[in-house]
């Protein structure tokens, strides 16, 4: 059984200020399920991922990663050995009434598109630069997995109406059972500013993308 709220997603309301995108409160099927993944995700198998003062036609960032799926093909080796619902989480994301509920809302065709999935956590200073997805990311699908979110711990999600962090549109905090939804356009611009050093916990987050091949 889809521990994803099929329905709910194909049913949300995508917005378009300040671009294509739609927050999704309440994304499992249960608040129990939502805890339990919660309580579930893994710590370990992550890999820290950075690019700084590179050439600067590339986004700047900095987090940890665990990827699960790439270019639609389930790594075997790094999900067999996540607990039975998140095994199930990710059977969720590669299925095809997953697939068509995000077609529904988003209303961008993704039957040709390639899933890519990862585990994502953001420890203290981890961040991301304001961008816009590279053009071959159809839609992006952010689940988030934090026992509440204290706003002067900065690292919520902001959907800006430019490249600057300070133009922002809306903030989504990480917490758990919420989940947000991006259409890619050259103005989908979002970015996540460094966890503050006060935040005594990770921000994690699964991403799911949608990739043209």
């Amino acid at each position: 059984m889809s521990l994803v709220d099929i329905e709910t997603i194909s049913r949300a309301e995508l917005e378009q200020d300040p671009f294509g995108h739609a927050v999704i409160p309440r994304s499992f099927v249960t608040d129990a399920v939502a805890e339990k993944l919660r309580g579930e995700f893994s710590d370990d198998g992550f890999e820290e991922s950075e690019r700084t003062n590179l050439n600067r036609s590339d986004k700047q960032y900095r987090m940890f990663n665990r990827n699960l799926v790439t270019a639609g093909a389930v790594d075997e080796d790094q999900v067999r050995t996540l607990p039975a619902n998140w095994q199930q989480l990710v059977a969720d994301v590669v299925s095809q009434p997953y697939r068509e509920a995000l077609s529904a809302l988003s209303g961008v065709d993704l039957e040709r598109c390639l899933v890519e999935a990862r585990m994502t956590r953001y420890a203290r200073g981890c961040w991301i630069e304001p961008h816009t997805d590279r053009a071959d990311k159809a839609v992006t699908h952010l689940f988030y997995f934090n026992d509440g979110w204290d706003p002067e711990w900065s690292g919520d999600l902001r959907l800006l109406r430019s490249a600057d962090m300070a133009d922002c549109a809306k903030r989504v905090a990480p917490t758990t059972g919420t989940s947000v939804v991006l259409v890619r356009s050259d103005r989908s611009w979002h970015g996540v500013p460094p966890v503050a050093d006060t935040c005594p916990v990770d921000r994690r987050a699964l991403l799911v993308h949608f990739v043209r091949p």
